[in-house]
């Protein structure tokens, strides 16, 4: 007879080979991803660029040395650690790589919404180009940035990012809560994701409180809109449980926010609409947004 163990949660009986091969699946399916610094670009990788000094590389506990007070924002976002190159041309100038690896894509893009400027531009996913200045895209579990000094010309600043984005693992999944975000109307570039206070009220302001009843449980995603009567703010809320996104509602709509226009929760989701529109707009807005979101 084969051994079998059994399996305390659902009560069966699994043989045991069964068993580790399960677990090798399992652990199969979880991407191992390369170490971040080896994101960087080596020396010549962009011609005429070389590197100023050895890479740096911070985590949790030493971020705070590279973003001083800033570093309680990238923890919302599940930040894991962070590699820093400068390079310095032979005419001149100087270029700093930074990639951001945090635990999920959704983080990742969290972040790129949050620092992205510029036009889009063919550069890892989603990528922002401020002409002469930066880039920045997402791409798996890592956000990237790239900027130069003096300013300089865009051919530079998309080597780099094109060099980073090869030594990346391809690709990225959105949040599901930003894609279930209306699309007419919908100012580009304008979407953002985020879980907590700090990040969200970066966004948008709704007073000191926390009325949505943000934190690293939850998923949200907020975006402009423009119609004839002016632009509104669209903002989705998916949380754990329906009991909250039923009291977040009423949080909402007792909070006396300014431009205040409609709010509405659906099983697990909430829907608030601020701005210059009408009722029966915003009322379609949330319709169709509460209709997707999880």
């Amino acid at each position: 007879m084969s051994d079998v163990r059994r399996w305390p949660v659902v009560g069966v009986l699994v043989p045991e080979f069964l068993l580790v091969l399960l677990l090798a699946l399992a652990c199969a399916a979880q991407p191992t991803l390369p170490a971040i610094e080896t994101a960087l670009p080596a020396d010549g990788a962009v011609p005429g660029w070389s590197r100023t000094g050895d890479s740096r590389v911070y985590d949790t506990e030493t971020l705070y040395d590279f973003v001083n007070g800033a570093a309680d924002l990238y923890f919302t976002y599940d930040f894991q650690s962070l590699a820093v190159g400068d390079y310095a041309h032979t005419g001149g100038g100087s270029v700093r790589v930074e990639v951001y690896r945090t635990a999920t894509d959704a983080d990742a893009y969290g972040l790129y919404t949050y620092h992205s400027f510029g036009e889009p531009v063919d550069a890892g996913v989603q990528g922002r180009l401020d002409s002469g200045y930066g880039i920045s895209f997402w791409q798996a579990q890592n956000f990237v940035r790239v900027g130069v000094n003096p300013p300089g010309d865009d051919e530079t600043l998309l080597a780099f990012a094109q060099a980073v984005s090869e030594a990346l693992p391809a690709g990225g999944v959105p949040p599901k809560v930003v894609s279930a975000l209306p699309q007419e109307g919908r100012i580009v570039g304008s979407e953002a994701f985020f879980r907590e206070q700090i990040a969200f009220e970066n966004f948008l302001w709704l007073g000191s409180e926390n009325v949505l009843d943000l934190g690293p449980d939850v998923q949200g995603a907020l975006a402009r809109y423009a119609e004839d009567e002016g632009e509104f703010w669209g903002i989705l809320v998916s949380y754990p449980e329906s009991s909250r996104a039923e009291a977040a509602l009423v949080s909402v709509e007792q909070a006396q926010i300014d431009g205040f226009v409609l709010a509405r929760s659906k099983e697990k989701g909430l829907g608030v609409v601020i701005g210059e529109t009408t009722e029966s707009a915003a009322t379609e807005w949330l319709m169709s947004a509460l209709s997707e979101v999880e």
